[in-house]
């Protein structure tokens, strides 16, 4: 029997799910990602729960798909005015769970609750349309619940409000809206027998030859990815998809289609076209040498600025469920910072801010921030990629607007690294990308973030935050050990910044005080 969560796999990648069932063993036990992913479900589903009221039918687990389905309907026929959840269902040797079947007039509506925010116009952080893979998921279940006898009424996706603001004292009556989609699964549910023998077929055979792809992160970053690049046909050294960012893809898809080329090193440089094509010849260049390239003009910017320097990276967290009032859903909350500055040339201290209590760090952040970077200042703020800290500081101004004008002058003071290294530097071993992780390595190779354990990068420093403040099973020693972790991560972010600062401005390796 097939469930629904095989077919959604097989839609996203055949060889996933053939992978899920004939070598379960090779997902990773320390998988981040899918442990933030699980967490914020459950947490969601909670909630949702809440919503159907304190009288409401959950079936009991069952040896089998088939026992527990038949359990679940006399249940339901029992109490049919009672909403439902979890509510198991075979059909057609498919099973699905309902997350929740809520009593509308003489049957159901199937509500199916997602850690997902609605769907709004388009504001490019939310989608103006349901996912697909969320329609999938309601077909899915609507063709088993109909196959099961019970036709629903209506079928919604319940997702989460992101126009909604926390009020406080266990008040989540607003968490939620409800998106009809009834019209989308009944659309889509024809697909779902032809989708089940594929996937059958699929199990039923070798591991399927698919190269890793666009696939392996959409809709879900999948687990098997290092193991299936292992077994990816060898390509060319340098690809056309170093390219850098959104253009950069198209314009190598475009070279790909229309001139054959698989290397970077094929095109012509006058074919290295677009507003960065100044970028894309370096890079070509870089490759073609086997050297980086650091353009002349590198150091004029970083010379530039003035003292004091702060080079500074705020670390947040985004819960799907806020639990501070006036937070939204998924609103980055920032619960950590590092900061190293640079009094005078060469002249460093350090100075920081973590708070896992547990309590809304918001305000305590701002205050230490306000002894730590002189509000009257001049000096600049020294990021990696602005746009990150620009909004965490728009978000706690909106928040708390007794610190807006402190919080705006800190925004206008912010000085971005990440477009000046995009400007005037690139090495073959950064293979097309510029975050601080790759170019780090090249500039200096033995700050190494792989020898941080758990928490080296953003996930881990989420992770790492749920454990040590929010869960109530974490000890004392353990909370302790993930403080310790936290700090040196965010110490290694803001002192990258010095390396990378020093590098561009030619000055040498800067020399980092003990203890910092």
């Amino acid at each position: 029997m097939l469930t629904k969560s095989d077919l959604q796999s097989f839609l996203q990648c055949a060889r996933k799910l053939w992978l899920e069932h004939h070598k379960p063993e090779l997902v990773p036990g320390d998988d981040l990602t899918l442990y933030r992913r699980a967490t914020d479900g459950r947490i969601v589903g909670e909630k949702a729960r809440e919503q159907l009221g304190p009288d409401f039918i959950w079936p009991a687990k069952a040896d089998n798909e088939t026992t527990a389905a038949e359990r679940a309907k006399a249940l339901l026929a029992q109490s049919p005015q009672k909403p439902a959840a979890e509510v198991p269902m075979v059909y057609g040797r498919l099973y699905a769970r309902a997350d929740a079947l809520v009593p509308s007039g003489k049957g159901y509506v199937l509500r199916e609750t997602k850690a997902k925010t609605f769907p709004l116009k388009k504001d490019k952080l939310t989608p103006n349309s349901p996912e697909d893979h969320h329609l999938d998921d309601v077909a899915i279940q609507t063709w088993v619940m109909e196959g099961f006898g019970l036709a629903p009424v209506r079928v919604e996706l319940n997702l989460l409000n992101n126009q909604w603001r926390y009020p406080g004292n266990g008040d989540y009556s607003g968490l939620f809206r409800q998106l009809d989609v009834t019209a989308d699964a009944l659309a889509r549910k024809g697909n779902i027998i032809t989708w089940l023998k594929e996937a059958q077929r699929v199990l039923d055979r070798d591991m399927p030859e698919i190269v890793t792809g666009k696939q392996c992160s959409d809709p879900h970053d999948c687990p098997f990815l290092e193991y299936c690049k292992k077994l990816d046909p060898a390509g060319p050294d340098h690809p056309l998809e170093l390219l850098p960012d959104a253009a950069g893809k198209n314009l190598a898809k475009k070279l790909r289609e229309t001139k054959g080329y698989t290397s970077i090193l094929e095109p012509k440089p006058e074919e290295l076209v677009g507003k960065q094509a100044l970028l894309y010849r370096r890079i070509q260049t870089a490759h073609a040498n086997g050297a980086g390239i650091l353009e002349l003009e590198s150091d004029a910017a970083i010379k530039a600025l003035p003292y004091s320097r702060y080079y500074f990276d705020f670390e947040a967290i985004d819960l799907p469920v806020p639990r501070w009032e006036g937070v939204r859903s998924y609103e980055h909350i920032p619960f950590q910072w590092s900061c190293h500055i640079e009094r005078a040339p060469r002249i460093f201290e350090h100075a920081e801010f973590l708070d896992l209590t547990g309590n809304d760090p918001s305000i305590a952040c701002i205050e230490r921030l306000k002894e730590v970077i002189d509000p009257e200042g001049q000096g600049p703020i020294i990021v990696y990629y602005a746009l990150y800290e620009k909004l965490r500081l728009e978000g706690l101004a909106e928040r708390h607007p007794q610190y807006a004008n402190l919080l705006r002058k800190y925004v206008e003071r912010l000085f971005d690294l990440h477009p000046i290294v995009k400007q005037y530097f690139y090495h073959p071993m950064m293979k097309g990308s510029f975050s601080i992780k790759s170019v780090l390595p090249v500039i200096a190779p033995d700050l190494d973030y792989e020898a941080l354990d758990e928490v080296r990068e953003g996930t881990g420093a989420q992770v790492a935050y749920l454990y040590a403040a929010l869960d109530p099973d974490t000890t004392a020693e353990r909370k302790a050990e993930l403080d310790s972790k936290l700090r040196k991560y965010c110490r290694q972010d803001t002192w990258a910044m010095v390396e990378v600062a020093y590098f561009l401005a030619k000055a040498g390796r800067p020399i980092r005080p003990i203890g910092m």
